[in-house]
């Protein structure tokens, strides 16, 4: 009886052998390296078969994405420890190798495989053929763009919606990995239900590799003062949500700076998501004048909105300007995706810190700051000294395309540029500052059809006269008069609150802004 089943169990094996096995098929192991010294990289891949995209088989997990306001789906294993990972939107897959290597199996034919890490490593490419029953491997060699500046930087996305469980810390740190992403705030939203859930905040819910983190926070988000963020705190702060575009009651309360003051108390670090919350009001403003706010995206869906925040920085607001992609939302923007951009992080803000033992405290320390460089491209590098009566110093760009120019800002201003046309270009500069001025630098690179403008952006060092603030009095004016309009909507009728004390609160807060922004100075 035993062998009997034995032969049946052989027999089944054979079957499943011989439906499942092509002896046609040929096998290829794809290998990400770094040119430099031979090491395995994690990697984002794609292939071509003929010049079209044709699809890597086997994976051994998939993360199937359809933006909608939910942010439900889950990421799928196949193995304990998957080596590859397809993320699929948009009709459009994207692969990785979550260890650097894998083996796939294809049919016969012409083949191009490109990789790409991050924006600091130089894409690779390779065109090979495949014989029917083949096996071969196929090695691509990446290379730094900056091999003796890029390791000193940390790089992170403020604004990833991704449901996550502990289980899946292992594939999704290995992303950062692949996408050369030191940091990934992964944040949990609320449209009358939780959307995105964590499993953890605070320390009990980072995960961690050396010089990686992905950390548990929040986004808060009303129709009455924009979406703000709160990274990084030991837990949620509800309501999530308020009025009924949002939330399950049409009340406005609790506002922005009542989070933020609770957020901070919990380690969060706060600001203002989509620049200024993309509602048709906000508060950003009032959060600006009291001091309540540690950042403010400035550049996200391929844009990078200097006009608005060189007003805020001229009317003496001092505030960090940071870069978040609001994944997986670009999908959306994007059809096809810019394979030269990275999914999690195609606009990064940059932190010039060792990593520690926890890449995110390093990287939002260097927020908090306000020494942070945001780019969709370019590593730029910037040493300022104030002479007193000006500033001196450098400004150095590296990338994989040529860098075309380099320019220095002073208050909006441009006071110093050179072009170029190599993949480095370094800027000594010089320039006056009798009065109290912000400085910073900014780099473009050339951009292909169908790809965002290239561009890296300092934060402003400050050099103050005599302790005063910058002040522009155009902008600063400016400001409160935009200030003032926002203080009408919010004193008339159209927010619901609980009881009087809740407006009182609210419009307590805005009369002590406005005092401060209509001040000549402070």
């Amino acid at each position: 009886m035993r062998a009997r089943f034995l032969l049946i169990g052989l027999f089944l094996l054979a079957l499943g052998y011989a439906q499942f096995h092509d002896p046609a098929a040929a096998h290829v192991e794809i290998v990400a390296e770094s040119a430099a010294d031979g090491r395995t990289l994690p990697a984002r891949i794609y292939l071509f078969k003929n010049d079209r995209p044709f699809r890597l088989s086997p994976v051994e997990s998939l993360l199937p994405l359809r933006v909608d306001t939910f942010y439900r789906e889950r990421l799928w294993k196949r193995s304990e420890r998957p080596r590859t990972l397809e993320v699929t939107a948009n009709d459009e897959s994207h692969f990785f190798l979550l260890d650097g290597k894998a083996e796939f199996e294809l049919p016969a034919g012409n083949y191009r495989v490109e990789a790409y890490r991050g924006f600091f490593f130089a894409p690779a490419s390779e065109e090979f053929a495949l014989r029917a029953g083949e096996k071969r491997q196929v090695r691509l060699k990446l290379a730094e763009v900056a091999p003796a500046a890029q390791a000193e930087w940390l790089s992170g996305d403020d604004h990833i919606h991704l449901v996550r469980a502990a289980e899946d810390n292992d594939v999704f740190l290995r992303w950062l990995r692949a996408e050369d992403l030191s940091v990934g705030n992964f944040l949990q939203l609320q449209r009358q239900v939780d959307a995105a859930p964590q499993y953890a905040f605070g320390r009990e819910g980072e995960a961690r590799l050396p010089g990686y983190s992905i950390r548990s926070g929040h986004e808060s988000r009303s129709e009455f003062y924009g979406h703000v963020n709160l990274l990084g705190p030991s837990r949620l702060v509800r309501p999530l949500s308020v009025g009924s575009v949002y939330a399950n009651t049409p009340e406005a309360y609790p506002f922005p700076y009542l989070l933020f003051q609770e957020g901070r108390k919990l380690g969060a670090t706060t600001g203002y998501a989509h620049f200024n919350g993309s509602q048709k009001h906000s508060t950003l403003l009032m959060d600006l004048a009291l001091g309540s706010v540690d950042f403010i995206e400035v550049h996200q869906f391929g844009v990078l909105k200097t006009r608005e925040w060189y007003q805020l920085l001229n009317a003496g607001l001092r505030v960090t300007g940071i870069a978040g992609s609001d994944f997986p939302v670009p999908f959306g923007r994007f059809k096809p995706w810019p394979r030269a951009f990275p999914l999690l992080g195609p606009e990064r803000t940059l932190v010039k810190s060792p990593p520690g033992e926890s890449a995110y405290e390093a990287w939002a320390a260097g927020v908090r700051s306000g020494k942070a460089v945001v780019s969709n491209g370019p590593l730029l590098d910037f040493s300022v000294k104030d002479t007193g009566t000006g500033a001196e110093g450098t400004a150095a760009a590296w990338f994989h395309r040529r860098i075309e120019k380099i320019e220095i800002v002073r208050n909006g201003q441009v006071v110093a540029s050179r072009a170029g046309n190599a993949t480095t270009l370094t800027l000594p500069f010089r320039v006056d500052a009798a009065e109290s001025s912000w400085i910073a630098a900014r780099a473009y690179a050339p951009h292909k059809e169908g790809e965002p403008e290239i561009v890296a952006h300092t934060n402003p060092v400050y050099l103050l006269r005599e302790g005063k603030p910058v002040y522009v009095a155009e902008d600063r004016e400016a400001v409160a008069k935009l200030w003032q309009a926002e203080m009408e909507y919010y004193r008339s009728s159209a927010l619901t609150f609980a009881n009087d004390g809740q407006r009182r609160e609210l419009l307590s807060k805005t009369e002590e802004a406005a005092r401060i922004l209509a001040a000549p100075s402070h």
